[in-house]
């Protein structure tokens, strides 16, 4: 048996046409013959011995290699013959598990299931409980960090609130009693303009009402549903989670596609789409906080409804189309669940 290749000595980039070939009595005896370059001299004959080979296993038609010596390596594109050559020292079938499956449409059905499913799980339940997992184990100045981020908006984005000093008064003597039991999140009020009806937590405790927001507020109970959903947030650490999430899924797709110049809009938009999904499930599970503290303090669910519609309502005045087609893309692209679903959740406590 003769196997045509080449032959890389270790130590430099040269190539040299070689071929290895195998006698077919006993003892068997195997020599690589190394073929001269011009300007060297004759060729060279190297007795090898198998066990002290390492053959590369078969992965489709990608060459081989046979490594031995220091760092010495033969390259062949005759995977038969390499098979065949393994065959005969080892006995049985030689191909790799790889090589196999590759050739074994039964078999690349079941592995694509199998990587579809495994992706599936790490999307839907890996993630989200290592995230879950890791910023509850977090250091509480990891949050605070994060939470440095009010400073920044306050440059870029909000005004100073023009809410005379005595609403701010009241407000905060509002929800004062409500924020006691929740002391250890280190919550901490603040009032803002510049941005249309909004309010949200950031990491660092401070939660932010804009003037526009609590120009919709027509009770002190509608504030303080909003005030027990971004306790929530506070309380679930969702903005950690999303940083962590958001990390994973980036990691997950350049393990994926194997390279980190791939990151475009092609793999950007799935990525995109798994942030929506998360946020989404972080503002249920504020809803869902925010239902059961009203709950807890004897607060009507209703109230929690009716400043969901009039923020509905606030964003609806300030789109540009009504049109239902749109809407349900926009709901589908939003990062909070659509309001009727909200308002559902509401009446269930109502109930």
């Amino acid at each position: 048996m003769q196997i045509e290749g080449r032959y890389m000595d270790g130590t430099t980039s040269s190539r040299h046409y070689a071929r290895l070939e195998v006698s077919s009595y006993h003892p068997v005896n195997i020599t690589l013959v190394i073929e001269p370059d011009i300007e060297e001299g004759a060729r060279r004959e190297c007795p090898l011995n198998f066990d002290e080979m390492k053959v590369s296993s078969r992965l489709g038609n990608t060459p081989r290699e046979i490594a031995f010596g220091d760092n010495e390596l033969f390259v062949t594109d005759d995977n038969d013959a390499v098979d065949e050559f393994v065959r005969g020292f080892k006995g049985g079938g030689s191909a790799s598990f790889l090589h196999r499956m590759e050739n074994s449409l039964t078999m690349i059905l079941g592995a694509t299931a199998v990587t579809i499913l495994m992706i599936w799980a790490a999307v839907v339940y890996g993630i989200p409980s290592s995230a879950h997992y890791i910023a509850h184990q977090l250091p509480d100045f990891t949050s605070e960090k994060l939470g440095s981020g009010l400073t920044m908006l306050d440059e870029t984005i909000f005004s100073p609130s023009e809410l005379h000093e005595s609403e701010q008064y009241r407000y905060r003597a509002v929800m004062a009693p409500y924020l006691e039991p929740y002391e250890d999140l280190g919550p901490k009020i603040e009032f803002r303009s510049g941005m249309p009806a909004n309010a949200f937590a950031l990491p660092g405790g401070e939660i932010v009402f804009t003037d526009d927001f609590l120009k919709l507020v027509e009770s002190d109970e509608e504030l303080i549903a909003v005030l027990f959903h971004e306790l929530g947030h506070l309380k679930h650490k969702h903005i950690t989670r999303r940083v962590l999430q958001d990390s994973m899924i980036t990691l997950m797709v350049i393990f994926i596609t194997g390279d980190i110049d791939t990151i475009d809009l092609l793999t950007g938009l799935p990525t995109l789409m798994l942030d929506l999904s998360y946020s989404r499930s972080f503002e249920l599970e504020a809803d869902q906080f925010a239902l059961d503290a009203m709950q807890i303090s004897g607060i009507s669910a209703k109230h929690f409804a009716s400043i969901m519609q009039k923020l509905d309502k606030s964003y609806a005045d300030h789109s540009d189309t009504d049109d239902n087609k749109y809407k349900a893309v926009t709901d589908f692209l939003s990062t909070h669940p659509p309001t009727e679903q909200r308002i559902k959740l509401a009446e269930q406590y109502q109930n």
